[in-house]
């Protein structure tokens, strides 16, 4: 049985007199926290600027359930009522695991000398550099620095109380310089909206939703002839305007695809690993995508990649549910064989 981390509580003690400035601080970056998790774990790229989505704040949104005066404790919880899959964690609930597991790594193991391997262990739980970094200056703005007498503690779920040590402070700020402007990516999509202006845009419409690019000149006659195509597309994330624009340089970057292939399925608002890619036959007609897979039963119509994505990660959801909640002894021969490649594929 799972240890669902529901509950976040914290408390603020060490002066007689503590700021109301303060504590709505402490509120307001730790659900900011936890919204940038369920973001993340949804599959969203960080945004440079904007609010979440309304899923993340309809599965992430925290609520005052105990308020204590004197020395501040507050205890919240994840406000929607969740359900999912026995033995499973929710979106808010595995959002809150990993809000500890990134304070705890910080507040057990940061040592400057270490800075390096330090932030591995944190690139493991959010892997991407601006995701993180945005956490980790969330959790900086609220850090104690060595002339505080505050001490400002959290609890996540069951996990034992964390102190964020004003010791530790410079060991926050050293992995925000770490920053990287820029970083690399890779998407797959069909191919649309092309400039041939001296901006050299264009868009693909990705599982991810739209993702903005630009290319080099010497490679224009080569995006020209993709317009429609499904590819894949490799280069560089840079900020741009207020959003992120992927960069393409040559016609190295660039590649066709037969078909397209899903590695990830999302079982209750979290995104999870496959086993292996389902390949994913794709066709774009009357406005519309048609995407199957015959051995799984798998057929979605839609009008973008995006939304295409979430039918078929969907339909996934369903098969799980259809036959991992049912007893195998009422199973055809043929229905136990296709429940045993779902759980090849899922684990």
């Amino acid at each position: 049985m799972v240890s669902y981390q529901r509950n976040v509580s914290f408390s603020i003690n060490g002066i007689d007199k503590i700021p109301i400035v303060y504590v709505a601080d402490v509120f307001q970056h730790l659900q900011n926290i936890i919204f940038s998790i369920g973001d993340h774990l949804e599959g969203n790229e960080p945004r440079p600027k904007g609010d979440y989505p309304q899923s993340v704040k309809d599965n992430c949104s925290l609520v005052i359930t105990e308020l204590d005066t004197g020395s501040v404790h507050a205890q919240m919880q994840i406000g929607d009522a969740q359900e999912s899959l026995p033995g499973m964690p929710t979106l808010g609930e595995n959002s809150i695991s990993i809000a500890n597991n990134l304070l705890k790594i910080v507040s057990e193991k940061g040592e400057l000398e270490n800075r390096d391997a330090l932030h591995l262990q944190l690139f493991e739980l959010i892997n991407n550099p601006h995701r993180l970094n945005r956490i980790l200056r969330e959790y900086d703005s609220i850090w104690p620095d060595g002339q505080s007498k505050m001490a400002l503690n959290f609890k996540f779920g069951k996990s034992p109380k964390l102190t964020l040590n004003p010791s530790k402070k410079e060991i926050i700020r050293s992995l925000l310089k770490m920053r990287p402007e820029e970083y690399e990516k890779q998407v797959e999509g069909r191919l649309i909206e092309v400039r041939v202006d001296k901006k050299r845009e264009f868009k693909i419409d990705s599982p991810e939703g739209l993702i903005h690019c630009e290319y080099s000149p010497e490679i224009e006659d080569i995006i020209i002839n993709s317009i429609g195509d499904f590819v894949r597309i490799r280069g560089t994330m840079k900020p741009k305007s207020g959003k992120f624009v992927l960069n393409i340089e040559d016609e190295t970057s660039l590649d066709m695809l037969p078909h397209f292939e899903i590695i990830k399925y999302k079982l209750d608002s979290i995104e999870k690993q496959l086993n292996e890619p389902i390949s994913i036959d794709i066709v774009f007609e009357g406005e519309q995508y048609i995407a199957s897979n015959d051995e799984l039963g798998l057929l979605v119509v839609a009008p973008s990649m995006k939304l295409a994505n979430v039918g078929l990660q969907e339909e996934i959801a369903i098969l799980l549910s259809e036959y991992f909640d049912i007893k195998e002894q009422e199973l055809t021969e043929g229905a136990k064989e296709f429940r045993k490649k779902l759980i090849e594929l899922t684990g």
